[in-house]
C-alpha cells in the first residue's frame, strides 16, 4: 500500500477539523454534552497540531510529522474509546470508534518523515 502524501494529510487534517465541530449537529448528539465535547476537544487538538507540523500546510513547522502521526494514532485510540470511558456508549458511538478509527489508520498510513531537516531550518521560516 502506498503512503499517503504529507500535503493530502494536511488537507485532510483540516478538513477532518470541520467535519468534528459539524457532525455532532448533523448527527444529532450535540445535546449529549461528553460526546460533544469529545469531538470539539479532537477538533481543537487536531487544529493545533497542524498548525505547529512540519509539513507543508503547517504554519510555524515546530513539530515533527513523526510526532504529528503518533498523536494522531493516540487521539484516534481516545476518541474510539471515548464513549465507554465517559459513559455515553449507550446514546451514541459509532461516530467516536469510526472517527477515531480514521485517525489511527491515517496516522498509520502516512508519510513520515518531516518538510524540512535540521532545527535551524524549521526555525527559518
Amino acid at each position: 500500500m502506498s503512503k499517503i502524501p504529507r500535503k493530502i494529510h494536511g488537507l485532510i487534517d483540516y478538513f477532518w477539523v470541520v467535519v468534528m465541530i459539524v457532525l455532532p449537529f448533523v448527527l444529532g448528539f450535540a445535546e449529549i454534552i461528553p460526546a460533544a465535547i469529545c469531538f470539539f476537544i479532537a477538533s481543537a487538538s487536531t487544529l493545533v497540531l497542524s498548525l505547529f507540523t512540519n509539513y507543508e500546510l503547517g504554519i510555524w513547522k515546530r513539530l515533527p510529522m513523526t510526532f504529528h502521526l503518533d498523536m494522531d494514532m493516540v487521539l484516534g485510540l481516545c476518541l474510539a474509546i471515548s464513549p465507554w470511558l465517559f459513559g455515553f456508549h449507550e446514546q451514541v458511538f459509532l461516530p467516536h470508534v469510526i472517527m477515531g478509527l480514521f485517525a489511527i489508520v491515517s496516522g498509520l498510513i502516512t508519510q513520515r518523515n518531516s518538510l524540512l531537516t535540521g532545527v535551524n531550518s524549521a526555525q527559518s521560516m
